[in-house]
């Protein structure tokens, strides 16, 4: 299941791989009110990382860049949450026929603007928000993704990405020894590394990271908001952070 990167390395081509499939695979339905109330309520922000992203960083009236928005989960959520306009950009032609259904069906078709193309090739708009969710990682080397993303953000915008990382590569192979099942990456997907880590922060003013998913993989025995809770009280302690699974970074555009 190959990626196709231009020689530029500033665009991916995820139509074939197996998360894509598994996407397409699914029936297009209605947003259910209990899942909009959910993200209306964030009751759980400490511990989830798009209720963080609601309830932390999205404001009525904004305009947002869902980048890489798949099956418009986001973009219809946010549309629903009060943005103005969402721009859903993606590089699969199906995943955005489902983006575009959805929206409709959500009623806010109005306010979600589907785009197919990798993004350097499309001319930015200036937003309030731009939204990179679990998107980073197929974009190696990020070095070719974040200017071009950057450039869809108003002065003093403000930039959010949830990506799986791995600090450290030994921790990564006692992971995989450890006898637990995981879903495998695609060919071509790519942890973020502590250096990845360092120059999305670079990148923007006043960065900061949330970690997530210390024993994360325990969701398969317990109930996920049981697992986020005890990831939550673990977190407090010295340095766990560097045992994290995912990471939430956001910060300002500068200038």
């Amino acid at each position: 299941m190959p990626i196709e990167e231009n020689s530029s390395s500033s665009g991916v081509d995820l139509s074939n791989l197996g998360a894509t499939r598994q996407q397409l695979s699914h029936k297009v339905e209605k947003t259910p009110d209990a899942i909009i109330n959910r993200y209306r309520e964030n009751k759980n922000w400490k511990i989830h990382q798009k209720e963080w992203i609601y309830k932390n960083l999205l404001k009525p009236g904004m305009e947002v860049l869902d980048f890489g928005c798949g099956t418009g989960e986001i973009s219809t959520q946010v549309a629903m949450l009060g943005a103005k306009k969402v721009y859903s950009v993606d590089v699969t032609p199906g995943l955005l026929d489902v983006t575009a259904r959805r929206a409709e069906l959500d009623g806010v078709g109005d306010r979600v603007e589907t785009i197919c193309d990798f993004i350097q090739n499309v001319p930015p708009r200036q937003c309030d928000l731009v939204i990179a969710f679990a998107v980073l990682h197929h974009c190696h080397p990020i070095s070719g993704i974040m200017p071009e993303l950057l450039k869809w953000l108003k002065p003093g915008g403000t930039f959010v990405c949830v990506e799986p990382l791995v600090y450290f590569d030994s921790l990564e192979k006692i992971r995989v020894a450890s006898g637990v099942p995981f879903e495998p990456l695609d060919e071509g997907e790519h942890k973020l590394s502590a250096e990845d880590v360092e120059y999305v922060c670079n990148s923007l003013d006043n960065p900061q990271r949330v970690h997530f998913r210390l024993v994360g993989r325990a969701d398969r025995w317990l109930p996920d908001l049981a697992v986020a809770r005890v990831d939550w009280m673990l977190f407090k302690l010295p340095l766990m952070w560097k045992l994290a699974g995912s990471v939430l970074i956001h910060g300002k555009k500068r200038g």
